[in-house]
Protein backbone atom coordinates (compact mmCIF):
# COMPACT_ATOMS: atom_id res chain seq x y z
CA UNK A 1 0.00 0.00 0.00
CA UNK A 2 1.21 3.47 -0.89
CA UNK A 3 0.64 6.56 1.24
CA UNK A 4 -0.46 9.76 -0.47
CA UNK A 5 0.17 13.20 0.96
CA UNK A 6 -2.21 16.09 1.49
CA UNK A 7 -0.95 17.64 -1.71
CA UNK A 8 -2.54 14.78 -3.65
CA UNK A 9 -5.80 14.68 -1.72
CA UNK A 10 -7.55 17.09 -4.08
CA UNK A 11 -6.48 14.97 -7.04
CA UNK A 12 -7.98 11.89 -5.43
CA UNK A 13 -11.32 13.63 -5.10
CA UNK A 14 -11.16 14.92 -8.66
CA UNK A 15 -10.67 11.37 -9.90
CA UNK A 16 -13.82 9.94 -8.33
CA UNK A 17 -17.44 10.67 -9.21
CA UNK A 18 -19.24 13.32 -7.19
CA UNK A 19 -20.62 11.24 -4.32
CA UNK A 20 -24.40 11.09 -4.24
CA UNK A 21 -25.42 10.17 -0.70
CA UNK A 22 -22.09 8.45 -0.42
CA UNK A 23 -20.37 9.79 2.71
CA UNK A 24 -17.14 9.16 0.82
CA UNK A 25 -14.67 10.67 3.29
CA UNK A 26 -16.25 8.90 6.24
CA UNK A 27 -16.19 5.57 4.40
CA UNK A 28 -12.85 5.48 2.56
CA UNK A 29 -9.29 6.39 3.56
CA UNK A 30 -7.24 8.07 0.77
CA UNK A 31 -4.04 7.08 2.61
CA UNK A 32 -4.81 3.35 2.23
CA UNK A 33 -4.51 2.14 -1.35
CA UNK A 34 -4.88 -1.52 -2.23
CA UNK A 35 -4.75 -3.94 -5.18
CA UNK A 36 -7.04 -6.96 -5.37
CA UNK A 37 -7.64 -9.74 -7.86
CA UNK A 38 -10.50 -12.20 -7.82
CA UNK A 39 -13.62 -13.61 -9.44
CA UNK A 40 -16.90 -11.69 -9.35
CA UNK A 41 -19.43 -13.44 -7.11
CA UNK A 42 -22.23 -10.86 -7.01
CA UNK A 43 -23.29 -7.55 -8.60
CA UNK A 44 -25.44 -4.91 -6.89
CA UNK A 45 -26.69 -2.17 -9.21
CA UNK A 46 -28.85 0.10 -7.06
CA UNK A 47 -28.76 3.75 -6.03
CA UNK A 48 -26.91 5.29 -4.44
CA UNK A 49 -24.02 2.79 -4.86
CA UNK A 50 -23.14 0.04 -7.31
CA UNK A 51 -20.98 -2.80 -6.00
CA UNK A 52 -19.07 -5.79 -7.28
CA UNK A 53 -18.30 -8.57 -4.84
CA UNK A 54 -15.14 -10.52 -5.57
CA UNK A 55 -13.57 -13.60 -4.01
CA UNK A 56 -9.96 -12.96 -3.00
CA UNK A 57 -8.33 -16.06 -1.51
CA UNK A 58 -11.67 -17.22 -0.04
CA UNK A 59 -12.48 -13.78 1.35
CA UNK A 60 -15.40 -11.82 -0.07
CA UNK A 61 -14.62 -8.15 -0.81
CA UNK A 62 -17.18 -5.45 -1.62
CA UNK A 63 -15.92 -3.15 -4.38
CA UNK A 64 -17.83 0.10 -4.88
CA UNK A 65 -17.69 1.21 -8.51
CA UNK A 66 -19.78 4.40 -8.40
CA UNK A 67 -23.35 5.58 -8.72
CA UNK A 68 -25.50 3.73 -11.29
CA UNK A 69 -26.82 6.97 -12.83
CA UNK A 70 -23.28 8.23 -13.44
CA UNK A 71 -22.12 4.85 -14.70
CA UNK A 72 -25.02 4.56 -17.14
CA UNK A 73 -24.44 8.09 -18.43
CA UNK A 74 -20.90 6.98 -19.28
CA UNK A 75 -22.22 3.96 -21.17
CA UNK A 76 -21.83 1.25 -18.53
CA UNK A 77 -24.54 -1.23 -17.62
CA UNK A 78 -25.06 -3.95 -15.07
CA UNK A 79 -24.23 -6.59 -17.71
CA UNK A 80 -20.92 -4.93 -18.61
CA UNK A 81 -19.47 -7.58 -16.31
CA UNK A 82 -20.69 -11.06 -15.36
CA UNK A 83 -20.57 -13.42 -12.43
CA UNK A 84 -17.38 -15.47 -12.69
CA UNK A 85 -15.33 -12.82 -14.51
CA UNK A 86 -11.91 -12.36 -12.94
CA UNK A 87 -10.95 -8.73 -12.37
CA UNK A 88 -8.03 -6.70 -11.06
CA UNK A 89 -9.01 -3.82 -8.81
CA UNK A 90 -7.01 -0.81 -7.66
CA UNK A 91 -8.70 1.35 -5.10
CA UNK A 92 -9.00 2.98 -1.71
CA UNK A 93 -9.56 0.82 1.35
CA UNK A 94 -12.42 1.58 3.69
CA UNK A 95 -11.81 2.92 7.17
CA UNK A 96 -11.95 0.35 9.95
CA UNK A 97 -11.76 -3.38 9.39
CA UNK A 98 -14.44 -4.00 6.75
CA UNK A 99 -13.46 -5.67 3.48
CA UNK A 100 -14.64 -2.83 1.29
CA UNK A 101 -12.89 -0.81 -1.41
CA UNK A 102 -13.70 2.14 -3.62
CA UNK A 103 -12.43 1.24 -7.10
CA UNK A 104 -10.19 3.70 -8.90
CA UNK A 105 -9.85 1.13 -11.70
CA UNK A 106 -11.33 -2.26 -12.58
CA UNK A 107 -9.63 -4.35 -15.28
CA UNK A 108 -11.02 -7.52 -16.84
CA UNK A 109 -8.16 -9.99 -16.50
CA UNK A 110 -8.75 -12.08 -19.64
CA UNK A 111 -8.82 -9.07 -22.02
CA UNK A 112 -7.11 -6.25 -20.12
CA UNK A 113 -10.14 -4.04 -20.80
CA UNK A 114 -10.80 -1.21 -18.37
CA UNK A 115 -14.29 -1.35 -16.85
CA UNK A 116 -16.39 1.41 -15.29
CA UNK A 117 -13.89 4.12 -16.21
CA UNK A 118 -15.29 7.64 -16.11
CA UNK A 119 -15.78 9.25 -19.49
CA UNK A 120 -13.20 11.83 -20.54
CA UNK A 121 -15.74 13.59 -22.70
CA UNK A 122 -16.27 17.17 -21.63
CA UNK A 123 -19.82 18.41 -21.48
CA UNK A 124 -20.21 20.96 -24.23
CA UNK A 125 -22.03 24.05 -23.08
CA UNK A 126 -24.44 25.52 -25.59
CA UNK A 127 -23.53 28.94 -26.98
CA UNK A 128 -24.33 31.94 -24.84
CA UNK A 129 -27.91 32.97 -25.44
CA UNK A 130 -30.43 35.10 -23.58
CA UNK A 131 -32.52 33.38 -20.94
CA UNK A 132 -35.89 32.11 -22.21
CA UNK A 133 -38.89 34.22 -21.19
CA UNK A 134 -42.64 33.99 -20.89
CA UNK A 135 -44.79 36.10 -23.24
CA UNK A 136 -45.05 38.83 -20.57
CA UNK A 137 -41.24 39.09 -20.39
CA UNK A 138 -40.74 37.23 -17.11
CA UNK A 139 -37.72 34.94 -17.14
CA UNK A 140 -38.32 31.19 -17.31
CA UNK A 141 -36.49 29.05 -14.76
CA UNK A 142 -37.10 25.92 -16.83
CA UNK A 143 -36.65 25.13 -20.53
CA UNK A 144 -38.04 27.16 -23.40
CA UNK A 145 -41.20 25.81 -25.11
CA UNK A 146 -40.41 22.66 -27.06
CA UNK A 147 -37.04 22.22 -25.34
CA UNK A 148 -35.78 20.05 -22.51
CA UNK A 149 -33.13 20.52 -19.85
CA UNK A 150 -32.47 20.84 -16.14
CA UNK A 151 -29.99 22.42 -13.73
CA UNK A 152 -26.86 20.45 -12.84
CA UNK A 153 -24.49 20.52 -9.88
CA UNK A 154 -23.64 23.64 -7.88
CA UNK A 155 -20.39 25.53 -8.45
CA UNK A 156 -19.58 25.53 -4.71
CA UNK A 157 -19.03 22.58 -2.38
CA UNK A 158 -20.84 24.19 0.54
CA UNK A 159 -22.66 27.33 1.65
CA UNK A 160 -20.14 29.78 3.13
CA UNK A 161 -19.94 33.43 4.00
CA UNK A 162 -16.23 33.53 3.11
CA UNK A 163 -14.56 31.11 0.68
CA UNK A 164 -12.04 28.71 2.24
CA UNK A 165 -10.32 25.58 0.84
CA UNK A 166 -12.44 22.42 1.12
CA UNK A 167 -13.04 19.17 -0.73
CA UNK A 168 -16.04 18.19 -2.84
CA UNK A 169 -18.05 17.14 0.21
CA UNK A 170 -17.51 20.44 2.05
CA UNK A 171 -14.82 19.11 4.41
CA UNK A 172 -12.35 21.85 5.28
CA UNK A 173 -8.71 21.27 4.43
CA UNK A 174 -7.88 23.32 7.56
CA UNK A 175 -10.32 23.06 10.46
CA UNK A 176 -8.95 26.38 11.73
CA UNK A 177 -10.99 28.04 8.95
CA UNK A 178 -14.26 27.04 10.62
CA UNK A 179 -14.94 30.50 12.04
CA UNK A 180 -14.82 31.95 8.51
CA UNK A 181 -17.62 29.74 7.24
CA UNK A 182 -20.44 31.50 9.10
CA UNK A 183 -21.04 33.64 12.21
CA UNK A 184 -21.67 30.69 14.51
CA UNK A 185 -22.93 30.80 18.06
CA UNK A 186 -20.49 28.78 20.23
CA UNK A 187 -22.63 25.62 20.38
CA UNK A 188 -23.21 25.67 16.62
CA UNK A 189 -19.51 26.06 15.87
CA UNK A 190 -18.75 23.13 18.19
CA UNK A 191 -21.30 20.97 16.37
CA UNK A 192 -19.91 22.02 12.98
CA UNK A 193 -16.33 21.21 14.04
CA UNK A 194 -17.41 17.82 15.40
CA UNK A 195 -19.12 16.95 12.12
CA UNK A 196 -16.01 18.03 10.25
CA UNK A 197 -13.62 16.06 12.49
CA UNK A 198 -15.74 12.94 12.10
CA UNK A 199 -15.78 13.40 8.30
CA UNK A 200 -19.57 13.92 8.14
CA UNK A 201 -20.20 10.30 9.17
CA UNK A 202 -23.59 11.14 10.74
CA UNK A 203 -24.96 12.97 7.71
CA UNK A 204 -28.69 12.11 7.36
CA UNK A 205 -28.41 12.48 3.57
CA UNK A 206 -26.26 9.34 3.45
CA UNK A 207 -29.27 7.48 4.85
CA UNK A 208 -31.45 8.64 1.96
CA UNK A 209 -33.27 11.39 3.88
CA UNK A 210 -34.32 14.45 1.85
CA UNK A 211 -31.83 17.29 1.18
CA UNK A 212 -33.71 20.30 2.58
CA UNK A 213 -32.83 23.99 2.39
CA UNK A 214 -30.01 25.09 0.07
CA UNK A 215 -28.75 21.53 -0.05
CA UNK A 216 -31.41 20.54 -2.56
CA UNK A 217 -29.49 22.72 -5.02
CA UNK A 218 -26.20 20.93 -4.26
CA UNK A 219 -27.09 17.36 -5.19
CA UNK A 220 -24.88 16.03 -8.00
CA UNK A 221 -27.81 14.89 -10.14
CA UNK A 222 -29.36 18.31 -10.38
CA UNK A 223 -32.85 19.73 -10.06
CA UNK A 224 -35.64 21.07 -12.20
CA UNK A 225 -38.23 23.85 -11.95
CA UNK A 226 -41.77 23.13 -13.10
CA UNK A 227 -43.53 26.50 -13.34
CA UNK A 228 -47.30 26.12 -12.99
CA UNK A 229 -48.29 29.72 -13.44
CA UNK A 230 -51.99 28.96 -13.79
CA UNK A 231 -51.89 27.33 -10.33
CA UNK A 232 -49.73 30.01 -8.76
CA UNK A 233 -46.88 27.71 -7.81
CA UNK A 234 -43.48 26.39 -8.83
CA UNK A 235 -42.43 22.81 -8.18
CA UNK A 236 -38.75 22.07 -7.53
CA UNK A 237 -37.95 18.46 -8.45
CA UNK A 238 -34.77 16.95 -7.04
CA UNK A 239 -32.54 14.66 -9.10
CA UNK A 240 -30.72 13.51 -5.97
CA UNK A 241 -33.61 12.51 -3.75
CA UNK A 242 -36.31 9.88 -3.56
CA UNK A 243 -38.99 11.49 -5.73
CA UNK A 244 -38.59 14.59 -3.59
CA UNK A 245 -40.20 17.85 -4.55
CA UNK A 246 -40.72 21.26 -3.01
CA UNK A 247 -43.60 23.67 -3.63
CA UNK A 248 -43.01 27.42 -3.90
CA UNK A 249 -46.32 29.29 -3.87
CA UNK A 250 -46.45 32.38 -6.10
CA UNK A 251 -50.18 33.12 -5.81
CA UNK A 252 -49.74 36.11 -3.51
CA UNK A 253 -50.52 34.34 -0.26
CA UNK A 254 -48.76 35.64 2.85
CA UNK A 255 -46.18 33.54 4.64
CA UNK A 256 -47.65 31.88 7.72
CA UNK A 257 -46.24 32.37 11.17
CA UNK A 258 -43.18 30.22 11.80
CA UNK A 259 -44.61 28.84 15.02
CA UNK A 260 -47.74 27.68 13.17
CA UNK A 261 -45.90 25.76 10.45
CA UNK A 262 -45.93 21.99 10.11
CA UNK A 263 -42.20 21.47 10.15
CA UNK A 264 -40.81 19.56 7.17
CA UNK A 265 -37.57 18.96 5.30
CA UNK A 266 -38.42 21.63 2.70
CA UNK A 267 -40.34 24.06 4.89
CA UNK A 268 -43.09 26.43 3.77
CA UNK A 269 -42.08 28.55 0.78
CA UNK A 270 -43.78 31.68 -0.56
CA UNK A 271 -42.28 33.52 -3.52
CA UNK A 272 -42.73 36.69 -5.54
CA UNK A 273 -41.02 38.18 -8.56
CA UNK A 274 -38.78 41.21 -8.13
CA UNK A 275 -39.36 42.70 -11.56
CA UNK A 276 -39.11 40.23 -14.43
CA UNK A 277 -35.74 38.70 -13.60
CA UNK A 278 -35.51 37.54 -9.96
CA UNK A 279 -37.63 35.14 -7.95
CA UNK A 280 -37.47 35.94 -4.23
CA UNK A 281 -38.55 33.14 -1.89
CA UNK A 282 -39.30 33.33 1.83
CA UNK A 283 -38.97 29.92 3.52
CA UNK A 284 -39.68 28.92 7.14
CA UNK A 285 -41.02 25.88 8.97
CA UNK A 286 -38.03 23.54 8.71
CA UNK A 287 -37.46 20.55 10.96
CA UNK A 288 -34.04 19.65 12.37
CA UNK A 289 -33.78 16.16 10.86
CA UNK A 290 -31.44 17.14 8.00
CA UNK A 291 -28.25 19.11 7.38
CA UNK A 292 -29.28 22.15 5.39
CA UNK A 293 -26.07 22.37 3.37
CA UNK A 294 -23.07 20.21 2.47
CA UNK A 295 -20.31 20.25 5.08
CA UNK A 296 -22.50 19.87 8.14
CA UNK A 297 -23.65 23.39 9.03
CA UNK A 298 -26.21 23.15 11.85
CA UNK A 299 -29.60 24.83 12.04
CA UNK A 300 -32.63 24.90 14.34
CA UNK A 301 -36.38 25.13 13.83
CA UNK A 302 -35.93 28.91 13.85
CA UNK A 303 -34.24 28.73 10.42
CA UNK A 304 -35.53 31.40 8.03
CA UNK A 305 -34.21 31.52 4.46
CA UNK A 306 -34.54 34.32 1.95
CA UNK A 307 -33.58 32.91 -1.45
CA UNK A 308 -33.03 34.77 -4.71
CA UNK A 309 -33.04 32.95 -8.07
CA UNK A 310 -32.02 34.73 -11.25
CA UNK A 311 -31.05 33.58 -14.74
CA UNK A 312 -28.69 36.07 -16.41
CA UNK A 313 -28.43 33.88 -19.52
CA UNK A 314 -29.60 30.53 -20.88
CA UNK A 315 -26.82 28.53 -19.29
CA UNK A 316 -26.57 30.07 -15.82
CA UNK A 317 -28.72 30.10 -12.70
CA UNK A 318 -27.58 32.37 -9.88
CA UNK A 319 -28.61 31.26 -6.40
CA UNK A 320 -28.19 33.52 -3.39
CA UNK A 321 -29.56 32.82 0.08
CA UNK A 322 -29.63 34.76 3.34
CA UNK A 323 -29.63 32.53 6.41
CA UNK A 324 -31.36 33.89 9.52
CA UNK A 325 -31.32 31.47 12.45
CA UNK A 326 -30.83 33.42 15.70
CA UNK A 327 -30.56 30.21 17.68
CA UNK A 328 -27.51 29.02 15.71
CA UNK A 329 -25.86 32.18 14.31
CA UNK A 330 -25.05 35.60 15.76
CA UNK A 331 -26.55 37.46 12.79
CA UNK A 332 -28.04 36.84 9.35
CA UNK A 333 -25.47 35.93 6.70
CA UNK A 334 -25.45 35.35 2.95
CA UNK A 335 -23.83 32.90 0.55
CA UNK A 336 -24.55 31.29 -2.79
CA UNK A 337 -23.29 29.83 -6.05
CA UNK A 338 -24.12 29.39 -9.71
CA UNK A 339 -25.51 26.32 -11.48
CA UNK A 340 -25.01 25.33 -15.12
CA UNK A 341 -27.82 24.32 -17.47
CA UNK A 342 -27.84 20.75 -18.80
CA UNK A 343 -29.55 21.06 -22.19
CA UNK A 344 -31.57 18.55 -24.20
CA UNK A 345 -31.92 16.07 -21.35
CA UNK A 346 -34.59 15.16 -18.85
CA UNK A 347 -33.75 14.91 -15.18
CA UNK A 348 -33.51 11.24 -14.22
CA UNK A 349 -35.79 9.68 -11.65
CA UNK A 350 -33.68 8.80 -8.66
CA UNK A 351 -34.42 6.08 -6.13
CA UNK A 352 -32.14 5.96 -3.12
CA UNK A 353 -32.09 2.44 -1.70
CA UNK A 354 -30.49 2.70 1.70
CA UNK A 355 -28.82 -0.71 1.73
CA UNK A 356 -25.17 -0.03 2.57
CA UNK A 357 -25.62 3.74 3.01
Amino acid sequence: MIRIGLGLLALVFMAIPAPAQNGFSATYDPDRQIKLSGAVTKIEWANPHAFLFINVRDTNWAVEIGNPLDLESDGWKRDSIHIGDVVNVEGLLSRGQSKQVFAKSVTLTRTGAKLFAASNKKRIQPPAEPAPRWPDGQVRLGPAPGKTGYWGAASAASLVEHAVPMNAEGILLNLGDADRIAPFLPWAEAIFEYRQRTLLKDDPFTRCLPPGGPRQFQTPHGFQFVEQRQLGRILVLSGGGDRNWRVIYTDGRPQGQADEAVRTYYGSSVGHWDGKDTLVVDAVGFNEKFWFTNGGLPHTEALHLTERFSRPDLNTLKYEVTVDDPQAYTRPWTGGWTVQWVPNQEIQEYFCEEGRS
